[in-house]
């Protein structure tokens, strides 16, 4: 009778180990003792370390683009309401396949062959999409910013991708919590940020000389 496929809990390993303790010092050793396999049978499943990698990053930045590809589908909703989704697609698949998710952010980066060079793609895609759902928000009002769409993009972007450093899973109802959160914040500074124009427009040409002790 054939053993059923431990690939499943192979992926999960690898995707532990390379977020505890990250891809270099990870081995293909060490990960399949998580799921009380041998080196040499890890083997079965992939060719080298870095094709396991491959395998754990593949799955959350599938799952956000095509949630991505079902927001831009919509047309029915706000711009505001859009972006709430979004920011809860980010949330949940970063619960979903934690630490799948954060690898993903830690290491793919770094690599350039030809079996990342489609993740390169998919980080444009998404910036992107972001750009163009503020820059709709602008257009039609919902939105005041102090920049352009792209920054503000990046600055949504980074605040997502920053809680690789501290987020852990506490189940839905929480995460969805968290969501509304991260969102309330990000929209508070889309609404008022047309008003840092006036904040900012004089700094620099109007500030008191700055005296030294004793001056």
């Amino acid at each position: 009778m054939p053993r059923p496929s431990r690939w499943p809990d192979l992926v999960h390993a690898a995707g532990e180990e390379f977020r505890e303790r990250g891809y270099d010092n990870a081995t293909l050793e060490s990960i399949g003792a998580r799921v009380g396999i041998l080196k040499g049978s890890v083997y079965n499943y992939v060719g080298s370390k870095e094709e396991l990698l491959l395998a754990v990053v593949e799955q959350p930045a599938r799952a956000l683009l095509a949630e991505l590809d079902r927001l831009r589908a919509d047309t029915g909703s706000s711009v505001a309401m859009r972006l709430r989704e979004l920011v809860h697609t980010q949330v949940r698949i970063f619960a979903d396949y934690y630490p799948a998710a954060f690898v993903y952010l830690q290491h793919v980066g770094r690599f350039r062959s030809p079996a990342f060079a489609q993740f390169d793609d998919m980080d444009k895609d998404y910036i992107a999409a972001i750009e163009s759902l503020l820059a709709e928000g602008v257009r039609t009002g919902e939105f005041s910013l102090a920049g352009e769409p792209a920054v503000a993009a990046r600055a949504i972007v980074g605040m997502l991708d920053w809680m690789q450093h501290w987020f852990t899973p506490h189940g839905e109802e929480a995460d969805a919590r968290l969501a509304d959160q991260l969102f309330a914040l990000a929209l508070g500074g889309l609404h008022a940020a047309g008003g840092v124009h006036g904040v900012t427009k004089g700094i620099g040409r109007t500030a008191a000389p700055v005296v030294p002790p004793g001056g």
